[in-house]
């Protein structure tokens, strides 16, 4: 078999599985227009033109979108084996629920529901593909809301439920260490109370909405995936670009890059610091002020020398090859002087 045909087949094989996740998103495509619970915490602009009944610009459902599928096919294999070790006749295992607030009724998918710890314990199961995760930090708003907001609608349902936990998984393997648990009451369900009373304002003019400091469609992987994006970023390419009206845009704008790019210099320059320290260091576990450090070696990564191919070019009389990258912009700012 020559050398085409091999990769011939790769190329079978690579299309085969991204129609495996192409054809998952279509098959699971849920109604982008409508607010979930797992939407309360989220863009609330987008929650705004949910709850206004907005048509949909975007459709991803020709997307591949393999981080979710994969993290499904943990939660499909991993909560059934947990609800027959919490006692699984008595644990609701991603069960639909209704949230009915201020007139809206808001449907969700719960991850497991067991009254077999303390008194009724609600778990969220969240995988993610990195290697670490933060050790007792509080989950974030968006978490806890959609957390708050399914046990909210179990206790309208008639459940018992006093406590709540965040289970986040790693896909590489499978740690748990950052697994929180919290209580939920009285104050957690004025908290999905007022989140939703301030969602239906914004809903009155939901172009005036906030982002919730989200960049736009190529920063943000939130935008990127979108069923508003076209409408929440219309106009020039890239979107973000349509924001700048004024001169006081431009400025403010220019101000924001120059001190970007002047905090990511001295950031380099700090890191670049702090490794030449460590350099001498004895490898091994270190630990202080509450902090546990590992200092490990790692292989050098194999790079191109670029002096050397151009030599070896030369040498051979090889035209070095160029590419022309397209033309950049960037912002000189100026202060102006005083009169």
């Amino acid at each position: 078999m020559n050398r085409a045909e091999l990769e011939g087949r790769r190329r079978q094989l690579e299309d085969g599985l991204a129609a495996v996740f192409r054809t998952a998103t279509a098959t699971n495509h849920h109604d982008p227009g409508t607010l979930s619970i797992s939407g309360l915490g989220g863009c609330t602009r987008r929650a705004a033109y949910q709850l206004a009944r907005y048509q949909p610009t975007d459709d991803h459902s020709h997307q591949e979108q393999r981080a979710s599928h994969l993290g499904q096919a943990v939660h499909d294999w991993v909560l059934p084996r947990l609800a027959a070790q919490l006692g699984h006749d008595l644990t609701l295992v991603e069960h639909d629920v209704v949230l009915g607030v201020r007139g809206l009724q808001i449907p969700g998918r719960l991850d497991l529901f067991t009254p077999a710890i303390g008194g009724g314990l609600l778990v969220d199961l969240k995988t993610h593909g990195y290697d670490q995760s933060d050790d007792g930090d509080e989950p974030s708003r968006a978490r806890l809301l959609q957390l708050y907001g399914y046990a909210m609608a179990l206790r309208l349902m008639g459940y018992l439920i006093q406590g709540v936990a965040v289970v986040p998984m790693s896909r590489i393997h499978g740690g748990t260490s950052g697994t929180w648990i919290g209580e939920f009451g009285s104050r957690q369900e004025a908290y999905v109370d007022a989140r939703v009373r301030d969602l239906l304002r914004h809903a009155e003019a939901p172009a005036f909405a906030p982002r919730d400091a989200h960049r736009g469609p190529g920063l943000d992987i939130i935008c990127d995936s979108c069923p508003f994006m076209s409408r929440c970023w219309p106009g020039a390419e890239p979107a973000q670009a349509a924001e700048v009206r004024t001169n006081a845009d431009v400025v403010a704008h220019a101000l924001g890059y120059t001190e970007a790019a002047a905090q990511e210099s001295n950031w380099k320059k700090e890191k670049q610091y702090h490794l030449a320290a460590l350099g001498r260091t004895r490898l091994g576990g270190y630990e202080a002020d509450g902090f546990e450090v590992e200092v490990k070696t790692f292989p050098g990564r194999r790079r191109l020398d670029q002096s050397g191919a151009k030599e070896l070019l030369k040498e051979n009389n090889l035209p070095i090859p160029y590419t022309t990258d397209k033309d950049s912009r960037r912002a000189l700012v100026h202060r102006r002087p005083l009169s």
